[in-house]
């Protein structure tokens, strides 16, 4: 009997800690689907692999996302980079087992509920790239003593940081930036001993910078740039923390000069200083940052020149110092650098040449140098690791040619170089290239042809104005299905406008405009090049007439055909075009009237016309000949001896007697009626002769 009761006994614990187990099952089930209808909210299909029907009491923990232990309890739920767009709820609470929370990128909103203090097992909570508000709530977590990761970066928390999360003994990661905090940094965050990753940037924190965060001797990265605005500048006590490897500082309104000290810090490899207001000159003690990689002093108020004793940083990979008050040389020892890939020292006032060996290494891939005062030729080896994407030498005095080698570089995407003294022929190689958008050599010497075979379908931007280019626009322009501008002004280039041209279905601006000899009429073709918004073929020798066909260009805004001798009459069918919003036809052979719809421009619009008048009474020819001869007739009819012989025929009617005038009128009955419309003819004609003599100004 009592071994009978023992058994029962053992079935009964048996089927309690069994029923437990089932209950606890459920509980997480039935949390993770509240969790789901409250994130998700009405309307949204995320989650749709956590079935709301599941019968299993595990099911949950094959749900995307969801890990479990052997028990079945939820000890990891990562939700991220999913479209939902509501809260969490207060059940998240029940999840105690929890030990990673990620929920991120996922556009929720709303406060933190309190009941996420219970998470006590926590180590990783990332909540960033949300929408979540209000004060940060850090009393929440000073029950979170195992906590290693907090992650709130992109949100809407605002109030000032919270000091509670000095508690947290075991925290390594502390990412608060991309928020709207206020106010100062505690000092107490420098009793975080374990911290090794500290992201503030992207607030709105005010008051100094305290220099006691130099006591975290663990500290491996430090984001506290943009948006803050501190006082003063860089405490030099910075300098002892040993450990880092990452300080960017940029954009947060430090003034002052950058502290010798930093040069201590010889684990650091990157350095973001930039867009503040730092003075002085460039520490030479900074060569003393051994494991540098990245350097960033750009957008300060730096002078002097770049410290010889850089040459020590030979891990150096980018250097950034554009927009400041330097001078001098460009070192010599930049080009031997073996792994720089980046230079952008543009706008200072940087001298002499750039060094022959730039680009030797084989890595490098931008280079920025414009508006300084450098001379010099191009180096031939800017490109000889095929790296090269950015070449950007505008706005100096460079020299000489473009080296050949650089219409071998497939790597390139923009070449600017305007603004410059080169010259001779530019490569023919460039306007191959399989991946370059932007091409810009306006504004220096070079001449010769255009190349008849141009197949870089990638650029998009073509601009060689202002040069002494010389022979025909080649048909192969038409190549380009990228094309967006053509600029091809202030050059000597001649023949016809290819037909090709109009081809390109992309092409919003066309200047062809001022010291080119164009000829030729404009291709009817035009219509098809829908996408153009500019024109501009002034000052060439184009003739016949206007192609009634650029009306469909629907979105054309700027139309110069001013200075040719186009002929003809403006198509009425322009008049239609409610786009255009810049019209210039001055300075041509037109005749006729301009159409009614042009009443928006002025006179200058199409001085120098002088056969187009707003009323003339000519009606527009249909083919050349008849252009010709209206033309003719037209000169003839206003003779200054036929408009002398009209003004003594009314001279002479005004002095008729009035005996004679109501003699008349007695005959005719009729008679005043029919002098009257002879007067009205007259005045007509009187009009048209000025019209036709001084264009739109009658």
């Amino acid at each position: 009997m009592r071994n009978l009761t023992w058994v029962l006994l053992h079935v009964s614990l048996v089927f309690l800690l069994f029923s437990a187990c089932s209950s606890s099952y459920s509980s997480d089930l039935e949390v993770l689907l509240k969790l789901k209808s409250a994130m998700t909210g009405p309307n949204v299909s995320g989650l749709v692999d956590w079935p709301e029907n599941s019968s299993s009491p595990a099911a949950h923990c094959s749900f995307s996302g969801v890990s479990c232990d052997r028990d079945s309890r939820v000890v990891s739920l990562n939700v991220s980079c999913i479209p939902l767009c509501g809260f969490i709820p207060p059940e998240i609470g029940l999840l105690n087992k929890l030990v990673n929370l990620t929920i991120a990128a996922d556009n929720l909103t709303g406060r933190l509920p309190v009941e996420i203090a219970n998470l006590t097992s926590l180590k990783v909570l990332n909540i960033s790239n949300n929408l979540f508000m209000g004060n940060f709530p850090g009393e929440f977590f000073l029950g979170m003593t195992e906590l290693e990761i907090l992650d709130t970066y992109n949100n809407n928390f605002s109030g000032t940081l919270p000091t509670e999360l000095a508690n947290l003994k075991r925290i390594k990661h502390l990412s608060l930036g991309g928020n709207f905090f206020s106010g100062p940094i505690p000092d107490v965050y420098s009793e975080i001993q374990s911290l090794e990753y500290l992201g503030l940037n992207g607030n709105s924190h005010t008051g100094k910078f305290p220099a006691s965060l130099d006591r975290l001797s663990n500290l491996k990265e430090m984001y506290v740039g943009y948006f803050n605005a501190f006082d003063g500048g860089i405490p030099p006590e910075l300098g002892s923390l040993s450990s880092l490897q990452v300080l960017d500082m940029a954009s947060c309104n430090l003034t002052g000069e950058i502290p010798k000290s930093l040069n201590l810090l010889k684990n650091l490899q990157l350095l973001f200083l930039q867009i503040n207001r730092l003075t002085g000159y460039i520490p030479p003690e900074l060569s003393g940052l051994v494991s540098l990689r990245q350097l960033d002093l750009s957008i300060n108020e730096l002078a002097g020149e770049i410290p010889e004793s850089f040459s020590t940083l030979t891990n150096i990979t980018l250097i950034n110092l554009f927009k400041n008050h330097l001078r001098g040389p460009i070192p010599a020892y930049f080009g031997d650098l073996p792994n720089l890939e980046v230079l952008q020292v543009w706008d200072n006032n940087f001298t002499f040449e750039l060094p022959k060996n730039l680009g030797q290494n084989g890595k490098l891939k931008l280079l920025d140098v414009a508006t300084n005062q450098l001379t010099g030729p191009v180096p031939l080896v800017l490109c000889a690791g095929g790296k090269l994407k950015n070449l950007i030498l505008m706005e100096n005095f460079f020299s000489g040619a473009i080296p050949m080698e650089l219409g071998d570089c497939k790597s390139l995407t923009k070449i600017r170089i305007e603004k410059n003294l080169l010259n001779g022929t530019i490569p023919a190689g460039i306007f191959n290239l399989p991946s370059v958008e932007v091409v810009e050599v306006s504004d220096n010497y070079f001449s010769g042809e255009l190349p008849p075979k141009i197949s870089g379908d990638a650029i998009e931007t073509l601009v060689l104005s202002n040069n002494r280019i010389t022979g025909k626009m080649p048909p192969a322009i038409g190549n380009l299905k990228n094309l967006r501008t053509l600029s091809l002004e202030m050059n000597r280039l001649s023949g016809e406008i290819p037909s090709e041209l109009f081809g390109l279905p992309n092409l919003i601006n066309i200047n062809i405009s001022a010291n080119n000899h164009i000829s030729g009429e404009i291709p009817t073709s035009i219509a098809r090049c829908t996408s153009l918004s500019s024109i501009d073929f002034s000052r060439n020798n184009l003739f016949g007439e206007i192609p009634k066909e650029i009306a469909k260009l629907m979105l054309l805004s700027t139309l110069n055909l001013s200075h040719n001798r186009i002929t003809g009459c403006i198509p009425e069918e322009m008049r239609d075009m409610s786009s255009l919003v810049s019209l210039d036809l001055s300075n041509n052979d037109l005749v006729g009237r301009v159409p009614s719809g042009f009443v928006i421009y002025d006179d200058s619009s199409f001085a120098g016309n002088p056969n187009l008048g707003p009323q003339s009474h000519f009606s527009c020819p249909s083919s050349p000949g008849e252009v010709q001869n209206s033309s003719q007739t037209h000169g003839r009819f206003c003779s200054p001896v036929l408009i002398a012989c009209i003004a003594v025929f009314v001279t002479a009617l005004l002095l008729v007697p009035p005996r004679s005038r109501h003699s008349h009128v007695s005959k005719g009955g009729t008679g005043i009626v029919e002098r009257g419309k002879a007067t009205s003819e007259l005045t007509d004609i009187r009009r048209g002769l000025i019209a036709g003599n001084g264009g739109t100004h009658a």
